[in-house]
């Protein structure tokens, strides 16, 4: 009788443990999702206004420190207008802004890694032709980086990721201007490689 007792307790404890578990990670999700709600209005009044005067010599002198590792990329405005050039249609200095996102993505933490994944979305987004051809020459690592920013974005829209990520590769691929095989089965990839990742975030 006394270890049926004591089993019965430890199997309250085990369900109380886990729904406590649940509610947290509910909870979080909750939260993150508002908080990603103002950043996803943030980026897109970016892309979406680009004609706002800005420094471009203190941008690029800036971006540059980050490239010879003089200064680290955090949440501050010179690290968000380093990223906000990629966005910026007709720009001269793409591919030098892109190798500062790609030092930014690879050293990003805290605060400046939770709005990562939206410039990534943003640039494969609004540049599908570049993005996909310099994603073809990373290393396995730094595609697998990239794919995993584009999944924390994806997993907040559970339980709908799956159809949210078809909806937005599908916009993608509507916009490559030379559609040929190699890109499609590329951008193919990147959307595969992506369900798989948002689906082992939500299942963590």
């Amino acid at each position: 009788m006394k270890k049926l007792l004591q089993l019965i307790l430890f199997i309250q404890f085990a369900l109380l443990s886990c729904n406590s578990k649940t509610e947290k990670k509910t909870e979080s999700k909750k939260s993150y999702s508002t908080e990603k709600v103002k950043q996803n209005r943030e980026v897109n009044e970016i892309e979406e206004n680009k004609t706002v005067k800005v420094d471009t010599a203190k941008i690029k002198k800036y971006a540059q420190q980050i490239l010879e590792n003089k200064i680290s990329p955090s949440d501050d405005d010179e690290t968000f207008e380093c990223m906000n050039q990629l966005l910026i249609e007709n720009q001269k200095d793409l591919d030098f802004y892109f190798n500062v996102f790609r030092v930014i993505v690879k050293k990003s933490d805290g605060a400046l890694s939770e709005v990562i994944g939206q410039y990534v979305m943003g640039l494969l987004k609004s540049k599908p032709d570049f993005f996909i051809e310099q994603y073809s020459e990373f290393k396995l690592e730094e595609q697998q980086r990239f794919i995993e920013f584009m999944a924390y974005e994806f997993y907040f829209t559970e339980p709908e990721h799956i159809a949210e990520i078809n909806q937005y590769f599908t916009e993608v691929n509507s916009r490559i201007k030379q559609n040929t095989e190699p890109k499609r089965k590329y951008l193919n990839s990147i959307k595969e490689l992506t369900k798989v990742a948002t689906k082992k975030i939500i299942e963590e």
